[in-house]
């Protein structure tokens, strides 16, 4: 007689698309595009946003209601000062991020320090850019 073990149920895994976005650059396919990601990873949303001042933009005040009434759950985190390297590190060390949604490269090439060095070439997980076609805002 072999005896079986009950397995214990598996803990969901955790899993988080992370959405870098600039104050002002706050478009609807880019907030369409993350939101969409989250539902079919069945994933949370980590915002990072750069914005200046304490007061959160209207847009993204908008983004949060738009999150909450479609049950997204999210955490966004505002910065006076966020590059390229800041979003690639903070997917890097945070293994429960499935993929990063940006704007656009040259948006994020706007606000870059050292515009030599790509340091998306060291994002471990897919980046996903959702700018409307033909606009590569800075």
């Amino acid at each position: 007689m072999v005896a079986k073990q009950a397995h214990a149920p598996r803990a969901a895994v955790e899993r988080k698309v992370l959405l870098a976005i600039r104050e002002g650059h706050l478009d609807p396919r880019l907030l369409n595009s993350a939101r969409s990601l989250c539902q079919r990873l069945d994933a949370e949303l980590d915002i990072l946003l750069l914005a200046a001042g304490s007061a959160l933009p209207a847009e993204v005040a908008a983004l949060v209601r738009d999150l909450r009434a479609a049950g997204v759950m999210y955490s966004l985190t505002q910065k006076t000062q966020l590059r390229r390297r800041d979003i690639v590190q903070y997917a890097n060390t945070h293994e429960c991020v499935v993929t990063v949604v940006i704007d656009s490269l040259a948006g994020w090439e706007s606000v870059a320090e050292d515009r030599a060095a790509n340091p998306w070439a060291k994002l471990a997980c897919p980046l996903v850019t959702a700018a409307p076609p033909g606009k590569d805002a800075p």
